[in-house]
């Protein structure tokens, strides 16, 4: 799995390639946690080359969620696979999760918001 982290507007970008499995999702709550552990609060999750996910990635990006909004941040999702994305309608994250095509519409949606 290969994540790249990049700021945009006081918003942390992370962009996601390959299988978040059991090993990769230890590798996404690393690179999250660490961001989150630095006071960033608002990221944006690219992960149009994510084709599989399972239950551990799942539950990160939930806790990752869970921390952000606490604080008044957010995780927003962007550019989902449609088999990722179909798991996340099966178990019903699609209600919890902002789901966006694009980065820039995601970074948008905090500007709006901020506004």
């Amino acid at each position: 799995m290969n994540i790249i982290e990049r700021e945009q507007d006081g918003i942390t970008i992370f962009t996601v390639e390959g299988r978040v499995d059991s090993e990769g999702a230890i590798d996404l709550d690393m690179a999250l946690q660490a961001a989150t552990a630095e006071g960033k609060h608002k990221m944006v999750l690219e992960m149009a080359d994510v084709r599989y996910i399972n239950s551990a990635g799942l539950r990160t990006l939930a806790d990752i969620l869970t921390q952000n909004q606490r604080v008044g941040g957010d995780l927003k999702l962007v550019n989902l696979h449609p088999k990722v994305e179909r798991v996340f309608q099966i178990i019903g994250f699609e209600r919890f999760f902002n789901i966006y095509p694009s980065v820039d519409e995601a970074l948008a949606a905090f500007a709006a918001v901020s506004s």
